[in-house]
C-alpha cells in the first residue's frame, strides 16, 4: 500500500506541475510537437547449420513499425523559472514468420533480455498472433524545471552516460546493443535528475533511477569535465544492487580522435559466475581511436575487455545467464573483442560504413555493412547486412555446444527507412 501511494505520488508530481502550468496564462508559452515513422524488414538465414540443431528452415523474414508522436510545452516566464513538460507515445507493430512478433528489430544488435527502469508499467500489449504483435507505450513523460544553479529532470526520460560509441562498458541505465541500427531515439527510464555548472567546462549530476521493485533501481552520481582539451567523465553509485565506478574520455590527439571507458563492478556471486579477475569487483574497459584512412574514409579501431565474459566457447551459453546480460547493460558474451569501423561519404546524398567485431577467444567475426540513402530533408533509407562466421555448434549427445559466439549468428540483409514530420 505505501509503495503503491509513493508511485502515485510519483507520477502526480511529474504531471501535476505541467498541467498547473498550462492553465497559468502567458503569451511566451511555446509548444513543439512532431512525429517520427521507422520501417524494418529483413530476412535472415543460417549458413552454418549442423546437422541436429534445431533451426529455422528456410529464409524467415521479419518486420517492425514504429510510429511515434512528441509534444513539448514550455513556460519560460512562470514564478519559479522556465518549465518546460514533454510527452512523448509509440505504437509498433512487429511480424515474424518464424514466430517471434518482430518486435525489438529496430534497436538491432542483441535483444534485451530485462525489463527496463520503469516505476509505473505505461506499456499496453494490444495482443495478435504468434507471427503478429501490436504494443503501445508512453516513451517520455518528464517535466523539467531550474531552482537557481540547478536544473531538475523528473519522469520518463532517455538517460546515456560514458562516450556513447560502437561498444561501451558505462552506459549501465539503458544501453544500446552493439550493432544497434538507429541511435535516434533511445527508450525512456523512469529517473530524477539534478544537474548544475561546475567552472566554465564542467557539470555535475545526481541520477536516481526507479524501478519496481525499488531495489533494483539506481542511484548514480556524474562529473564531467575538460582536462588539457580532453572530454572526461566521472561516475559511481550502485545500480540493480551493484556498486560500480568508472572514468570515461573522449579527446584528439594529434590527428586521431582518441576515447575510452573504464570501469569497476561490485561481484554479485549468486546470481554470476566468477570467472577471472578479483573475487569482489570485475574490471570492464574500452579504448579506441578515429583516425583518416586514404581515399576520403574515416576509420576507427577499439579494444574491448571484461571480466564478467567467457575464456571458452564452451562457456558462452552459461554467461547468458549471469545478471550482466540478463539485466542488459553487457551484451557480449567473451572476455576480449576488437572492433574496427569505416565510413565514407560516396555521393553527397549517400554514405557508405562498414562496421565487425572480432571475437579474440574464438576467433569468430560479426560485420555490419551498411549504405544510408538520403531521400529528403525529412526521411532517409538505409540498405544493410550482416555477417556471422565462426565454428558452428557442436551436437554433444543430447546436448548442443556453441563452438563461436558468431558462428551460429544468421547472414541477413534488410531496408531501414525513417520520415520525420
Amino acid at each position: 500500500m505505501i509503495a503503491s501511494r509513493f508511485k502515485a505520488g510519483l507520477l502526480a508530481a511529474t504531471i501535476v506541475p505541467g498541467i498547473a502550468a498550462a492553465w497559468t496564462p502567458s503569451a511566451m508559452a511555446e509548444t513543439e510537437t512532431g512525429a517520427a515513422l521507422r520501417q524494418n524488414a529483413l530476412t535472415v538465414g543460417w549458413p552454418n547449420r549442423p546437422a541436429g540443431v534445431p533451426l529455422p528452415e528456410g529464409n524467415p523474414g521479419m518486420a517492425e513499425t514504429r510510429m511515434r508522436a512528441w509534444l513539448g510545452h514550455s513556460w519560460p516566464d512562470l514564478p519559479w523559472g522556465e518549465t518546460r513538460i514533454n510527452g512523448a507515445v509509440e505504437v509498433q507493430t512487429g511480424f515474424s514468420s518464424a514466430g517471434s512478433g518482430g518486435l525489438g528489430l529496430i534497436g538491432g544488435g542483441a535483444p534485451s533480455q530485462a525489463s527496463p527502469y520503469e516505476i509505473l508499467d505505461l506499456t499496453w500489449d494490444q495482443g495478435g498472433s504468434s507471427t503478429a504483435t501490436t504494443r503501445a507505450k508512453v516513451e517520455r513523460l518528464d517535466v523539467t524545471w531550474s531552482v537557481g544553479a540547478v536544473d531538475f529532470d523528473l519522469g520518463r526520460q532517455p538517460v546515456s552516460l560514458g562516450t556513447s560509441h560502437f561498444v561501451g562498458v558505462l552506459d549501465v541505465l539503458s544501453a544500446f546493443a552493439p550493432g544497434a541500427l538507429d541511435a535516434s531515439y533511445k527508450p525512456g527510464i523512469d529517473a530524477l535528475r539534478a544537474r548544475t555548472a561546475l567552472g566554465d567546462t564542467g557539470e555535475a549530476e545526481v541520477i536516481l533511477a526507479g524501478d519496481d521493485p525499488w531495489n533494483q533501481g539506481g542511484s548514480l552520481a556524474r562529473l564531467r569535465t575538460s582536462l588539457a582539451g580532453m572530454d572526461v567523465e566521472l561516475l559511481g553509485g550502485r545500480f540493480r544492487n551493484r556498486g560500480f565506478g568508472g572514468l570515461g574520455w573522449e579527446g584528439e590527439l594529434g590527428p586521431a580522435g582518441v576515447w575510452g571507458e573504464v570501469a569497476l563492478f561490485q561481484r554479485r556471486p549468486a546470481i554470476e559466475k566468477v570467472r577471472a579477475g578479483w573475487s569482489r569487483a570485475a574490471f570492464s574497459g574500452v579504448v579506441g581511436a578515429d583516425f583518416n584512412l586514404p581515399f576520403e574514409t574515416r576509420g576507427g579501431a577499439a579494444l574491448l575487455y571484461q571480466d564478467f565474459g567467457a575464456r571458452r566457447p564452451s562457456d558462452l551459453a552459461s554467461v547468458y545467464t549471469d545478471a550482466p546480460y540478463k539485466e542488459s547493460w553487457a551484451f557480449l558474451g567473451s572476455a576480449g573483442y576488437g572492433v574496427l569501423t569505416a565510413s565514407r561519404q560516396l555521393h553527397p546524398l549517400i554514405n557508405g560504413s562498414l562496421a565487425g567485431i572480432l571475437n579474440v577467444v574464438d576467433g569468430s567475426t560479426l560485420w555490419q555493412p551498411r549504405l544510408a540513402f538520403s531521400i529528403s530533408d525529412n526521411s532517409d533509407l538505409g540498405v544493410y547486412g550482416w555477417i556471422g562466421m565462426g565454428a558452428p555448434p557442436r551436437v554433444e549427445g543430447e546436448n548442443v555446444t556453441l563452438g563461436s559466439e558468431f558462428g551460429m549468428a544468421p547472414t541477413g540483409v534488410g531496408i531501414y527507412a525513417r520520415w520525420f514530420f
